[in-house]
């Protein structure tokens, strides 16, 4: 058993999948370097990959997930047929593993072996890699066995999760707390607990924000009542939740900056949608944070075990 690190990725997505009525953080990793990848080739794995996972469902984009589908590809064989036009034969040995990438854990693999012919080498291994089907059997077998590994591992480790956004949020890092909780699938027994903590430190984001946002919309607009001061002020605002404690006080800026500006200001602040449950859509908006949180997050290095 060797480790594979990899240090940077030419393509990697990060992805929910639909598995048992509930989503997974995923990420999708293709290693730089892979001979005979191309970018086209590997987009077309990441959307091979995608379909299997999701099972058709939307995806929502998600980064630097502690879990990942990580693809390994190698050219077995490669020969010239003469004729006119002369043919690329190529044969790849594709491996694909799903495993924890962060600590180099290794819950599932499955391999194949794949021909594709071409005029060139770039089309001889795209031919090959198109013979990758989102319906193969085998293959949608190996990523829900992957998907069983990592509910169970949520299932032995919420507390820990739990414990640690606590942590995060009691030193202000609401949105790095809201990202680990949310992580935690609907199927795993400790969904509950991670949403209930979810609610909490949600209301302590929205609340320091208001107050920060506010503080902000309030300063730019005592500076002279202005359509540049306004503007400014309409940034400020835009951030700021229908459920902070210093909403109605926000609403108060509005209205001012309204009365002052008559139709030339057409910003409205954060509402509640009628069509929702006021629960539901501060879950959306817990999810917004911490997907905001995990775009702008370096890319980690990611570790897999071969076996």
């Amino acid at each position: 058993m060797k480790k594979f690190l990899i240090s940077m990725c030419m393509a990697a997505s990060c992805m929910l999948t639909h598995a048992q009525n509930c989503d997974i953080p995923i990420q999708v990793v293709i290693p730089d370097g892979i001979e005979g990848m191309t970018p086209q080739s590997a987009n077309y794995m990441k959307n091979i990959l995608r379909r299997v996972l999701v099972s058709g469902n939307d995806v929502t984009q998600f980064t630097n997930s502690q879990f990942g589908i990580v693809v390994k590809s190698d050219i077995v064989d490669k020969h010239i047929i003469a004729g006119a036009p002369q043919k690329t034969v190529m044969n790849l040995s594709l491996t694909l593993y799903i495993g924890d990438v962060q600590q180099g854990t290794l819950f599932s693999s499955y391999s194949m072996d794949v021909n594709g012919v071409g005029d060139n080498d770039t089309k001889a291994y795209n031919s090959a890699i198109r013979r990758l089907n989102a319906q193969n059997r085998n293959l949608t077998d190996f990523v829900a066995n992957g998907k069983k590994k990592i509910i169970e591992w949520y299932d032995n480790n919420y507390q820990t999760i739990i414990k640690k956004a606590k942590t995060a949020a009691s030193i202000r890092n609401y949105e790095e707390a809201l990202y680990a909780l949310l992580s935690v699938p609907e199927c795993s027994k400790g969904y509950d607990a991670a949403v209930a903590q979810v609610k909490i430190v949600y209301k302590q984001y929205v609340d320091r924000q208001c107050e920060e946002n506010l503080a902000q919309a309030q300063a730019a607009w005592m500076t002279g009542f202005s359509k540049e001061n306004a503007a400014v002020a309409s940034v400020f605002l835009s951030e700021i939740y229908p459920d902070a404690a210093c909403y109605s006080e926000a609403m108060k800026l509005v209205q001012e900056i309204k009365r002052h500006m008559g139709d030339e200001w057409k910003f409205e602040i954060k509402q509640w949608s009628d069509l929702a449950s006021v629960e539901s859509q501060r879950l959306t908006y817990a999810k917004e944070i911490a997907m905001a949180y995990a775009q702008n997050q370096p890319q980690q290095v990611i570790h897999l075990l071969y076996r």
